[in-house]
């Protein structure tokens, strides 16, 4: 064997050195949120769940760095996370589902998106009345997170919103109510 015929400058790899304490998670988001994304930072450092498929408690991070260029083919755009990874449940490459959270906002008000419709005016709710008739009822939404649509103003804690046949329902109108199992 000749020195120099195995292994040759910029060509073979022999080892690669990743660190797990901490680790960086890479995630893209659709470029229309880059703005609001950018808003929150200002205000706080944001906090980045890693949830590793198959288990239910989530690797706790912050989010640390944005990419400085749009993907065009994708229309994304690369954040990262960096994780203490104590436990080192992470590992380079694997991948994860994860959770960059903006903002929490306490004591809001939820409805199963589908109950909230649009017109002319705006958004909109049918409200069960005491007397199980529907009331329309305007209101100004918020996020909508894993099939629920956050309320601002409109709705009341407690109060009921038509999830079902609100194409046949008129404001006055009589609401049966399905109990779910």
């Amino acid at each position: 064997m000749n020195q120099g015929n195995i292994v040759k400058a910029d060509e073979t790899e022999i080892f690669n050195i990743n660190q797990v304490q901490p680790i960086n998670v890479a995630f893209a988001i659709p470029e229309k949120d880059l703005t609001r994304v950018k808003r929150y930072m200002v205000e706080k450092k944001l906090e980045v769940d890693a949830f590793i498929p198959g288990e239910d408690r989530p690797e706790k991070g912050e989010h640390t760095f944005v990419d400085n260029a749009i993907n065009t083919s994708t229309g994304t755009i690369t954040l990262k996370g960096t994780f203490a990874n104590q436990e080192k449940r992470l590992v380079p490459g694997q991948f994860v589902n994860v959770v960059l959270t903006l903002a929490t906002e306490p004591d809001a008000i939820l409805v199963p998106s589908q109950g909230v419709e649009q017109g002319q005016a705006g958004q909109y709710v049918f409200v069960v009345r005491p007397d199980s008739t529907a009331e329309i009822r305007p209101v100004t939404i918020g996020a909508e997170i894993k099939g629920e649509t956050v309320i601002l103003k409109g709705l009341k804690a407690g109060e009921r919103v038509v999830t079902d046949g609100q194409m046949r329902l008129l404001p006055g109108g009589k609401v049966v109510i399905k109990e779910t199992k």
